[in-house]
């Protein structure tokens, strides 16, 4: 990361020699690590928070928990432990901002219990959790499976916060998206309910887990319903609506829906994502539409729309289940032509092709 050609240490540097102790505030040591995560550097980050230790200027709680919390956007577990085990060594005092760090990253490794701890130790520490904690710990639990607890955690929401956190469009987002998961879409609908009965509008991602979990239960009447429900209430649906709807009236094999419904997406100026590509060109596939597949994936890729190997496995792996080599090593080829990975799936595809085809050979 530069700033008009200047590096994070330049910069800090600076301000290091105008740091008048006392009189100075470390608002902008904390705001330099905070542009060096905003920009990607987060490596730059740690060592700006390191070398002002060194030189007795300390950056303040905040700018450890934007270090963190970029930490786990990175999927980076491991090192946010060392580093938040790193930053109490140095005598910081965590609060509300840092438990919901701990709490999120808990409930990212499914140790949800232990989340549960973090909690009763904020209330120990007296640090009163906020909605974003509660949410979090919520999600956790509807992502294991245990909506008992999550629905629990809900009613009890109130008095646990001494009255000062009440549920929130994504508290009742969570538990909706959880029982859709599991299949029980009429105790989803029951909280969608409950949830206008408190006052809290469903809004686009409401609309978009009610959408999915009627579409795997089978029912595109109920689906479309929602939909229209949607644009009646001034709500527009997202790519993500889009991207579910395609990829189920595919999967019933409904291929003039599926194009319709990619027509409304692009006539309506919602611009189709990788995802969107993707679930086409399965959907062309599996119903035997391959040269079509192909031509889109072409399409596609001319206009550098493909961020990763996805398209071009779905492809390879059709050819290859289909016992077609010679139609998959072109597919290969494109890849590495237009800078894109092959991965495990890609290889693995081939192996299993190059093996149908030498069985067909025995």
């Amino acid at each position: 990361m530069c700033v008009r050609g200047l590096a994070p240490f330049d910069v800090l540097e600076g301000l290091i020699n105008s740091y008048e102790g006392d009189d100075s505030s470390p608002a902008v040591f904390d705001a330099l690590v905070r542009a060096c995560t905003q920009f990607g550097a987060t490596d730059g980050a740690y060592e700006v928070i390191k070398k002002l230790r060194m030189d007795s200027c300390w950056v303040t709680i905040h700018a450890w928990n934007n270090f963190l919390g970029q930490l786990l956007k990175l999927n980076e577990i491991d090192r946010f432990w060392k580093v938040y085990k790193e930053m109490i060594s140095y005598g910081y005092s965590e609060n509300v901002n840092t438990f919901n760090l701990i709490v999120y990253a808990l409930c990212k490794e499914c140790r949800l219990l232990e989340a549960i701890s973090e909690f009763y130790r904020m209330l120990k520490n007296e640090i009163w959790p906020n909605v974003v904690t509660f949410n979090m710990i919520i999600d956790g639990a509807c992502k294991m499976g245990n909506l008992e607890l999550a629905l629990k955690l809900v009613r009890k929401m109130g008095v646990m916060s001494g009255g000062c956190v009440r549920p929130n469009s994504v508290t009742y987002n969570c538990i909706i998206n959880g029982f859709c998961k599991i299949g029980n879409i009429a105790l989803a609908e029951e909280v969608r309910i409950e949830m206008t009965k408190v006052g809290i509008e469903s809004n686009e991602r409401t609309y978009g887990t009610l959408i999915d979990g009627h579409a795997r239960g089978g029912s595109l009447e109920e689906v479309f319903k929602l939909c229209n429900e949607m644009v009646e209430r001034g709500l527009i649906p997202n790519t993500v609506v889009y991207n579910t709807v395609i990829h189920w009236l595919y999967n019933v094999e409904d291929m003039e829906g599926a194009s319709l419904l990619l027509s409304d997406m692009i006539d309506k100026r919602i611009c189709p994502d990788q995802y969107t590509y993707s679930i086409l060109t399965k959907g062309l596939c599996r119903n035997g539409y391959v040269t079509e597949a192909l031509r889109l994936n072409n399409q596609v890729i001319g206009k550098n729309l493909i961020e990763d190997a996805f398209s071009h496995n779905i492809l390879i792996n059709y050819m290859c289940r289909s016992k077609n080599i010679a139609g998959a090593k072109p597919l290969l080829g494109s890849m590495f032509v237009h800078g894109l990975i092959p991965d495990l799936v890609t290889y693995g595809s081939l192996i299993d092709g190059y093996w149908r085809t030498a069985r067909m050979e025995m």
